[in-house]
């Protein structure tokens, strides 16, 4: 078989009229990727590092942390109170439930005492008691 010889034709003037007014078709299948310039790795450095870490890890290890006692549990219990109030609404006194008696003596002298009156009122106030010290019902 012989071979051809492979020949350039010239576009003549007419062609590259044409060809300038048809649209320009854009490569879907190929996307234009923005070349990194080449790295140069550094294999003789990486090992050596490794290998430095190694023997100081096998040479001083981590001493066992110290453990820390856990955390008492503890649960909350609320308390009923008396509390005497001045007439800025400022806590004077408490007194536990049981003790109401006493809460209203102290009200009567602060009452004859000043020239505003005080007041009583009942409140409550949560208290942290271990877990120990619950009373077992």
């Amino acid at each position: 078989m012989a071979k051809k010889k492979a020949t350039k034709k010239k576009p003549t003037a007419v062609k590259k009229k044409a060809t300038a007014k048809a649209p320009k078709k854009k490569a879907a299948s190929k996307k234009k990727v923005a070349k990194k310039p080449a790295t140069k790795k550094k294999a003789a450095e990486k090992p050596a590092k490794k290998e430095a870490v190694v023997k100081k890890d096998e040479a001083v290890k981590a001493a066992p942390k110290k453990r820390r006692p856990r955390k008492k549990k503890t649960y909350t219990r609320k308390t009923a109170i008396w509390n005497i109030y001045s007439p800025t609404m400022k806590i004077v006194a408490q007194f536990a439930f049981h003790e109401e008696k006493d809460a209203k003596e102290k009200l009567a002298k602060l009452n004859k005492k000043g020239k505003a009156n005080h007041c009583m009122i009942r409140g409550k106030i949560e208290e942290e008691i271990p877990i120990e010290e619950m009373p077992i019902k």
